[in-house]
């Protein structure tokens, strides 16, 4: 008889848990299923705009480095900095909403409900108002000032890594495209896809020389590179490498 009543003990609990636990999925399923408010929202904007402005600028930096190096126009140059400023804001608006255990739907709803609100709206201007100088492309700053450590012969030396890096790292993406082209003649190359190849490439002759993107274009200025027989090998074999990839059909 104990027996039987520890048995039916225990499925009772076993049903009382199993009974919680549904309620407590049906809650959380519930709460997913209406917006985050509104406070909770406008406070996201606002984590989200303190980022806006970095990698606004890190974006305007990159497309106008490509602009210089192959000749993007100022209007696709305005057509990749929009692009990528909207993909890198909705990133950074997704991590912190997941930090704060928010889901992408509780967000596409509040966006519904409170766009037109005055304190979402003014949040947004402020993301707006941060950023519109930089991705239009006229951000004043000042004047970088090159090492003394960052000599002619080392910014040749630059020049060539970045030429080496760069017909790596193009490697396969010509391949690629030139797969692509098979099925799709009109193909081509995102200008996307150069930016971020930019960055990656800054960032490994920053930790393999120690200078940043913005002294190496200061030290290009400086000693008249575009204009000195000494480099004009190494940035011909650039432009070539950027051509042979940009003259074809953007993936």
């Amino acid at each position: 008889i104990l027996g039987a009543a520890a048995a039916v003990a225990v499925g009772v609990g076993y049903v009382l848990i199993h009974e919680h636990r549904r309620k407590v999925k049906k809650e959380k399923e519930r709460l997913q299923s209406q917006p985050v408010s509104k406070e909770k929202l406008v406070e996201i904007l606002q984590e989200a705009s303190t980022a806006a402005n970095e990698f606004a600028e890190q974006i305007a930096t990159w497309v106008a480095k490509m602009q210089q190096e192959h000749g993007l126009t100022e209007e696709r140059a305005a057509q990749v900095r929009q692009q990528r400023f909207e993909a890198a804001l909705d990133e950074v608006i997704n991590k912190i909403r997941q930090k704060k255990g928010i889901s992408e739907k509780m967000m596409d709803l509040a966006f519904r409900e409170y766009m037109e609100d005055k304190d979402v709206q003014a949040a947004l201007g402020n993301i707006r108002r941060q950023i519109a100088p930089t991705l239009a492309g006229r951000q004043e700053k000042a004047p970088v000032r090159v090492p003394q450590s960052l000599t002619k012969e080392k910014l040749k030396e630059i020049m060539v890594f970045n030429a080496v890096q760069l017909e790596r790292e193009l490697a396969p993406i010509k391949a690629q495209l030139e797969q692509a082209k098979k099925t799709a003649p009109e193909a081509q190359i995102n200008p996307q896809v150069l930016v971020d190849l930019q960055l990656k490439i800054s960032e490994a002759v920053k930790a393999r020389f120690g200078y940043s993107d913005e002294q190496v274009m200061a030290a290009v200025d400086g000693y008249k590179a575009k204009q000195d027989p000494s480099f004009r090998e190494v940035l011909a074999r650039i432009t070539n490498t950027l051509n042979s990839c940009l003259g074809q059909a953007a993936v």
